[in-house]
């Protein structure tokens, strides 16, 4: 079984979570300086992360 696809889709859901939280996340932040751009992107990554686990509790796929 080919694992590629699978962990490819996966990081595509990880991202396609990451990306929007990481746009409200600099939205939030008035100036935007190296620290508060990856504090907001580690945040982010991790949310999406805990999304894509999330869902997949719940579908069960």
């Amino acid at each position: 079984m080919a694992r590629g696809p699978a962990r490819a889709a996966a990081a595509a859901e990880t991202v396609a979570w990451a990306a929007p939280l990481l746009v409200f996340w600099l939205m939030l932040v008035s100036t935007v300086d190296r620290w508060e751009l990856a504090v907001g992107a580690a945040a982010a990554l991790l949310s999406g992360a805990a999304a894509r686990g999330a869902r997949r509790a719940v579908t069960r796929r």
